[in-house]
Protein backbone atom coordinates (compact mmCIF):
# COMPACT_ATOMS: atom_id res chain seq x y z
CA UNK A 1 0.00 0.00 0.00
CA UNK A 2 1.55 3.40 -1.11
CA UNK A 3 1.91 5.76 1.60
CA UNK A 4 -0.72 8.50 2.36
CA UNK A 5 2.02 11.22 0.74
CA UNK A 6 2.43 9.21 -2.34
CA UNK A 7 -1.40 8.52 -2.31
CA UNK A 8 -2.32 12.12 -2.44
CA UNK A 9 0.25 12.60 -4.98
CA UNK A 10 -2.02 10.27 -6.94
CA UNK A 11 -5.05 11.43 -6.23
CA UNK A 12 -3.57 14.82 -6.97
CA UNK A 13 -2.48 13.70 -10.72
CA UNK A 14 -5.54 11.99 -11.75
CA UNK A 15 -7.28 14.63 -10.95
CA UNK A 16 -5.67 17.52 -12.79
CA UNK A 17 -5.47 14.76 -16.30
CA UNK A 18 -9.03 14.09 -15.60
CA UNK A 19 -9.79 17.54 -15.21
CA UNK A 20 -8.60 17.92 -18.69
CA UNK A 21 -6.81 21.13 -18.95
CA UNK A 22 -3.65 19.76 -18.64
CA UNK A 23 -1.06 17.49 -20.23
CA UNK A 24 1.18 15.19 -18.73
CA UNK A 25 4.41 17.63 -19.10
CA UNK A 26 1.83 20.83 -17.10
CA UNK A 27 1.37 18.16 -14.45
CA UNK A 28 5.03 17.31 -13.86
CA UNK A 29 5.49 20.70 -13.51
CA UNK A 30 2.85 21.92 -11.21
CA UNK A 31 3.45 19.26 -8.85
CA UNK A 32 7.16 19.32 -9.47
CA UNK A 33 7.68 15.72 -10.15
CA UNK A 34 8.94 13.59 -13.39
CA UNK A 35 6.93 13.56 -16.42
CA UNK A 36 7.95 9.84 -16.79
CA UNK A 37 6.16 9.65 -13.24
CA UNK A 38 2.72 11.06 -14.15
CA UNK A 39 2.47 8.83 -17.05
CA UNK A 40 3.35 5.84 -15.28
CA UNK A 41 0.44 6.50 -12.44
CA UNK A 42 -2.08 7.85 -15.15
CA UNK A 43 -0.93 4.48 -17.00
CA UNK A 44 -1.56 2.13 -13.95
CA UNK A 45 -4.69 3.59 -13.01
CA UNK A 46 -6.01 3.31 -16.66
CA UNK A 47 -5.39 -0.44 -16.61
CA UNK A 48 -7.08 -0.74 -13.38
CA UNK A 49 -10.24 0.79 -14.68
CA UNK A 50 -10.33 -1.82 -17.53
Amino acid sequence: MPSLARQILIERVLQLWHDGRHDTFAIAALLDIDERAVCEIIEQSERRAL
